[in-house]
């Protein structure tokens, strides 16, 4: 009978390339264990493994369909699910994949120039994950994730305490949970790419959204039909794989979601495999950190002071989805002191995104076409709530190179495109042309037309997962 079910899966996968609404792609559960005292079906004693098992027996990141006691992605999240009941198996291991291949072409880039700002046109491998996640007793769950585009990059690596539904403890390396553009995993996104201010460290050094990290978190859900989502952590504030906190000081996070007509089933950009009925999140973020950069000798002292930078984020998002539309929309605030603002000054960052997609309601495309749009713009380094001069100032770039000029420079963008989803998120093609506007040259000057860069973009990305 197993023999038979493996065969029947095979035949299955192989033709699923059918105009249908779009499944689950298909992840692995390695092994799993059942409770004591509960026989699985078909005869298959606990702990075993099968051909069946392999293929009918999960479901899949980054697109599964979570019971109600599995972490959401902003804390990891499974990878897979169990072939049996809910709650039955009590140890398991679970294995997930995916890889994002693209070809990019940026208008910008002149080949006979020898300083270019835009990228050459070409294929790269934007991600490739592998993530294994398993679970050793109903309070302790393990999860390590790497990335292997460019060299091995270890990105997740923590335990979970699952106490309670309302008392979650994670300690190791894992996001920071501020801002749901950063916290949805990169195989869920409904562009080629998160916003202008979003990720880890830019290539100048400036961090604007604090990403993987290592610390220690509580998280929880609390209320009817999980009205409210909570977040709480302290970290190194050095990023991943660093082995010390080195200054002493602490990055302290938090977050805050409501969720007034139920927790969404999965943090994810878009509709695709949502239910008909309308879902709607907001979110609240906050996050500090003092980092200490060696000394400075301020005017007016003979003795060297620590040259601390004070950095205070904050932001908010609202996810809204119904009947194959979504809108999404995102605010980011930081404000950064500078004890030595001689060589940097103290200076303010501000950012806005907002994007929207629109399934073709047609019987032939619905849950698979998906027309997107976006707009965002940010300003890294201004004044907004305080005037230009001693206190605020803007920072100037290090560098005149390619990346150290962007990550200083003021940027607005318009994105549209046609996303085609045949597993929902687990398989998709995304095409996208971006409009971008990036001015200021080295001698501050804003105005349009002054020190701008023509980096439009055509973006062709491919996302295979099981």
């Amino acid at each position: 009978m197993v023999k038979r079910a493996a065969l029947w899966s095979i035949a299955l996968a192989g033709v699923s390339v059918g105009l249908m609404a779009p499944r689950e792609a298909g992840a692995v559960r390695l092994w799993e264990e059942a409770r004591a005292g509960w026989s699985p079906p078909g005869g298959l004693s606990p702990g075993g493994l099968s051909l069946a098992a392999l293929f009918n027996g999960s479901v899949a990141s980054p697109d599964l369909r979570p019971p109600d006691f599995v972490p959401p992605l902003a804390a990891g999240g499974h990878v897979g699910a169990s072939r049996f009941p809910e709650g039955v198996a009590e140890r398991w291991l679970d294995l997930g994949f995916y890889a994002q291949p693209q070809f990019i072409v940026q208008t910008g880039y002149n080949l006979e120039s020898t300083s270019n700002f835009s990228l050459p046109p070409g294929v790269s491998l934007q991600r490739t994950r592998v993530v294994l996640h398993g679970q050793a007793h109903p309070l302790l769950q393990m999860r390590v994730e790497f990335n292997m585009s460019n060299n091995l990059e270890l990105l997740d690596a923590y335990a979970l305490v699952p106490v309670r539904r309302w008392l979650q403890v994670q300690i190791g390396q894992f996001r920071v949970p501020f801002s749901r553009q950063e916290l949805t995993s990169s195989s869920r996104f409904q562009f080629s790419d998160r916003a202008l201010w979003a990720g880890g460290a830019n290539s100048s050094g400036v961090r604007f959204i604090p990403s993987f990290d290592q610390g220690l978190m509580v998280w929880g859900w609390a209320g009817p039909r999980d009205l409210v989502e909570y977040y709480a952590g302290v970290f190194n504030g050095k990023g991943s794989n660093s082995a010390f906190n080195l200054d002493g000081f602490f990055l302290y996070a938090g977050r805050v979601a409501v969720n007034p007509l139920g927790r969404p089933r999965a943090l994810q950009e878009g509709s695709v495999n949502l239910p008909q009925a309308a879902t709607l999140a907001i979110g609240f973020n906050a996050a500090s950190q003092i980092r200490q950069v060696g000394l400075v000798t301020l005017p007016g002292q003979s003795t060297p002071s620590p040259n601390r930078i004070t950095l205070n984020s904050f932001g908010a998002d609202v996810f809204f989805a119904a009947r194959g539309a979504s809108v999404y929309g995102e605010v980011y605030f930081r404000d950064t002191q500078e004890t030595d603002t001689t060589a940097a000054p103290s200076t303010q960052s501000l950012g806005w995104m907002v994007q929207a997609g629109y399934f073709i309601p047609a019987p032939a495309l619905r849950n698979h076409l998906e027309v997107v749009a976006r707009a965002q713009s940010f300003d890294p380094s201004s004044c907004y709530t305080v005037s230009a001069g001693p206190e605020c100032g803007q920072r100037l770039p290090g560098s005149q190179s390619r990346e150290v000029y962007r990550d200083f420079m003021f940027a607005r963008a318009y994105t549209f495109g046609l996303n085609w989803y045949q597993l929902g998120h687990g398989f998709k093609v995304q095409a996208q042309y971006t409009i971008n506007t990036e001015h200021r040259d080295a001698t501050n000057d804003r105005r349009p037309g002054s020190g701008v860069v023509d980096n439009n973009l055509f973006t062709l990305l491919l996302t295979g997962s099981f």
